[in-house]
C-alpha cells in the first residue's frame, strides 16, 4: 500500500536543509521505504505517545529523529525533527509534536 508523506509546516524542510548530502540521502531512503512499503523495518519506527511516532535514522556520526503521526491508512504527517543527543527523547520535542498534531487536525477540520 502506497502512503503519501506530508511535511506539516516548515519543520521538516528547515531541518532537512541543515543535513549533509549523505544524511539527506539516508533520510530520503527511509522516507521512500515509508512511502512504498507496508513493512518498514521495526528499528526505524518507535511509538512515543498517544499517536506520535519517532522515525529513527542513524548515520555514522549522528542520530536523526523525525516525529510524525498517521492520518488514516494512507497519509503520514511529519512534524518536528532534531538530532538526538541524549538517551531519551527530550519531552519538549514530544510536546511540540503534540501541539503540531493538534494544529494539523484543527486546520484539517476547519478547511
Amino acid at each position: 500500500m502506497v502512503k503519501r508523506i506530508y511535511a506539516y509546516k516548515n519543520y521538516f524542510s528547515d531541518f532537512y536543509e541543515t543535513l549533509s548530502q549523505k544524511e539527506k540521502d539516508k533520510v530520503d531512503r527511509v522516507l521512500v521505504l515509508m512511502h512504498s512499503d507496508n513493512r518498514i523495518p521495526a528499528h526505524y519506527i518507535k511509538p512515543l505517545f498517544n499517536g506520535i511516532y519517532e522515525l529513527r535514522i542513524s548515520t555514522i556520526t549522528r542520530e536523526l529523529r523525525i516525529l510524525f503521526t498517521y492520518d488514516g491508512d494512507k497519509l503520514i504527517i511529519l512534524f518536528n525533527c532534531f538530532v538526538k543527543k541524549t538517551q531519551k527523547i527530550p519531552r519538549s520535542e514530544i510536546d511540540k509534536a503534540i501541539v503540531l498534531r493538534k494544529q494539523y487536525y484543527e486546520e484539517k477540520w476547519q478547511g
